[in-house]
Formats: C-alpha cells, sequence, structure tokens
C-alpha cells in the first residue's frame, strides 16, 4: 500500500488484516470514494471497507477470524 494507513485505530487494523489483494481493493476504493466522491479521508476509509466487504464477505471476514 502506498497510501497511510487510515486514522481510525479499528479501520487500520482491521485493513491490516485482509489480504494483500483486498488490501489493494480497499485502497482503490477509498480514493474513490475520497478524491471522486468528495468524502473526508475518515469517512472513505471506512466506506471503503464496507466496500470490501460487501464484494467479497467470505474471504474479508475470514481473514478477522
Amino acid at each position: 500500500m502506498t497510501r497511510t494507513p487510515p486514522i481510525d485505530p479499528v479501520v487500520a487494523s482491521m485493513v491490516k488484516c485482509l489480504p494483500e489483494h483486498l488490501q489493494e481493493l480497499w485502497l482503490e476504493r477509498a480514493a474513490i470514494r475520497q478524491y471522486d466522491g468528495g468524502q473526508s479521508r475518515d469517512l472513505a476509509d471506512a466506506m471503503a471497507l464496507l466496500d470490501v466487504v460487501r464484494m467479497h464477505p467470505q474471504e474479508a471476514l475470514t481473514s478477522w477470524l
């Protein structure tokens, strides 16, 4: 990941546990939400994590168990 970790510590720890390809997906979604969608950094990070869970629920949830 080239972007700095999420500001929120809970989001940061959840993203860190994801497999690399889902971290990349999170990074892409967060950037789109922040820069194209105009969301604040905190909101974009959290919503991007929800996007990843919605798109890959089993894999995301398994990484946190």
